[in-house]
């Protein structure tokens, strides 16, 4: 990509505002880790494999594993054999997994239309376009990646 950086604005480098952003969405979500919502958001999206889920993740196994731990305790996913692969295991998303996750999201939504109910309508609507172009970037680089097998950084 290149060592070209975004224009710091107002509130800093683009960056931090994303980190900033991230924690106060994490504090949203109570009885759920940020990590634990990217996969049990995936695992709902998609039932897949636990490799594909730590490749879409942006995860090592390892850690992965972790999450895939926390998320089986509590009821909200559940390992699945895969069939003709005895090694593969699938995840799949439970009753209450689902549950939490709408929880989550709401949550989250919420605390997002709280922060951005700050700016006048202009900001806020210009605030909502810049995330939309911002996931769309995320899902074009998911693409790229996956096109060509790259392990995410």
């Amino acid at each position: 990509m290149g060592s070209a950086r975004p224009e710091a604005g107002r509130t800093g480098p683009p960056t931090l505002t994303l980190a900033v952003g991230a924690r106060l969405l994490e504090r949203a979500l109570d009885d759920m880790t940020l990590p634990q919502f990217r996969v049990l958001s995936l695992i709902a999206s998609s039932p897949e494999r636990a490799g594909r889920i730590a490749t879409l993740a942006g995860v090592s196994r390892p850690s992965l594993t972790g999450v895939l731990d926390g998320l089986t305790q509590r009821g909200w996913v559940r390992r699945v054999e895969v069939r003709g692969d005895r090694r593969g295991v699938g995840l799949e998303i439970t009753d209450a997994g689902r549950a939490a996750l709408d929880r989550a999201q709401a949550a989250t939504g919420d605390r997002l239309h709280e922060v951005l109910d700050q700016l006048d309508p202009h900001e806020r609507r210009a605030a909502l376009d810049g995330l939309a172009a911002l996931g769309r970037a995320f899902q074009l680089e998911h693409a790229r990646r996956h096109a060509t097998q790259e392990t995410p950084r």
